[in-house]
């Protein structure tokens, strides 16, 4: 088929494609399914918010850490933590005996109900169900610190976390990671 020729002397093509885009009515379909996909994710409780409850008391407890090691370097005191199956409490040698922290901040870090732990001290696992207060995780002026391991395990995620402090004072956290 011949293309017409203009006055110019340059070729037209005598039907030019139309190009064709989305519609208005499907591209607001598209963002309806994302917004209606991203708010299931949100709002589902399994999969968000239960890592994220895991993972914020693993991030609290190694500040909490590097905390009482900066205030026992400071502040030339020696402080311990006493690992409980649901908590811990935190703990000040004072007088010749240790004796519980009274600042709320360290009282603010909660475990849930679903979460439980067990501290592991030299390959050795602690026993963590005695009433009164025992100082397990030494935290002394010097800047040194017990090496230890703590695994904080969520049933109701089937999660868990690992803390992992050094002679130094550094604490490492990895996780949520699935129970094996």
């Amino acid at each position: 088929m011949k293309r017409p020729i203009s006055a110019t002397g340059i070729s037209t093509p005598s039907a030019v494609p139309r190009q064709q885009g989305f519609t208005l009515w499907e591209l607001l379909v598209v963002v309806a399914i994302v917004a209606l996909t991203f708010a299931l994710i949100q709002l589902s409780p399994g999969l968000v918010e239960s890592d994220r409850n895991l993972k914020r008391v693993g991030k609290d407890l190694g500040k909490m850490f590097r905390l009482l090691n900066q205030e026992a370097v400071f502040e030339s005191r020696n402080y311990a933590v006493s690992v409980r199956d649901k908590g811990f409490v935190v703990l000040e040698y004072q007088d010749g005996e240790w004796l519980e922290v009274s600042d709320k901040f360290y009282r603010r870090i909660k475990m849930s109900e679903s979460q439980s732990s067990v501290l592991v001290i030299e390959g050795l696992v602690i026993d963590t169900s005695q009433d009164d207060p025992q100082p397990h995780i030494l935290i002394l002026a010097s800047g040194e610190m017990t090496p230890f391991e703590w695994r904080i395990r969520d049933e109701a995620t089937q999660k868990r976390i690992l803390l992992e402090g050094t002679m130094l004072g550094g604490v490492l956290m990895t996780g949520p990671e699935p129970l094996t």
